[in-house]
Order: C-alpha cells, then structure tokens, then sequence
C-alpha cells in the first residue's frame, strides 16, 4: 500500500511480511540501490519506509531478504526490461490554494501646497 500525504509531502510504502527478515523498498527514485530504503517491520509484520519523493511517476519494487522480488498488489504494474513487472506509483500533491490578501487602502497623499 503506497500513502501520499500532501502536508508532510513525504511518501509511505507499506506492505505485510510477517515471515520476512528484511524487506528493502527499489526503484528509480533511489537508482535501484537495493541498501537505500530499508524497511522497519512494525509489531504486526507491517513493513514500512517514509521517502521524500517530488511529484511525478516512479517504478519500483520490494526486495524481499536480499533475494525475492515483489510488487505491490494495490498499485498498477509496467512491464520491465527483465521480463517481469515492476509496480507504478503516482506522487501526487494539490495545487496550493491561494490566499487573498487585502491590501491596506493607501491614504491619499496631502499636498502642503495650499490652493490658490
């Protein structure tokens, strides 16, 4: 399961490998560096990683005890150049609103020149 939250801007990916002893998050937001993003495993067997990614689409996948391969089953998949598929995610973050600002009315200027 992949999060964006678009206050903190960061990106989580998650998944649940209760049996697993190391779980890495790859992809070309890290250049495939398999020791870039390792995952902290929670009480449950949850597997998480918080990465700062900017907007924009990336491939990636989960490296599963520094052998096994897998993608994430709540994202689409693209094809790879190793005949299998690696998982897309979309970082999206909302436009910023735009906050009106009212601008203090400027006073009219006095003129010491007294009219004749």
């Amino acid at each position: 399961m992949i999060k964006v939250s678009p206050t903190t801007k960061k990106t989580t990916f998650q998944v649940t490998l209760p049996e697993a002893h190391s779980v890495t998050v790859v992809g070309d937001f890290n250049g495939w560096n398999s020791s870039a993003n390792p995952m902290k495993k929670g009480k449950s067997g949850v597997w998480k990683a918080d990465l700062t990614l900017k907007a924009g689409e990336y491939q990636f996948r989960y490296l599963v005890d520094e052998q096994d391969w897998m993608n994430d089953e709540d994202v689409p998949v693209v094809p790879n150049d190793f005949g299998s598929n690696n998982s897309l995610v979309t970082v999206k973050f909302p436009a910023a609103k735009k906050t009106a600002s009212k601008a203090a009315p400027k006073k009219a200027a006095k003129s010491s020149k007294a009219k004749k």
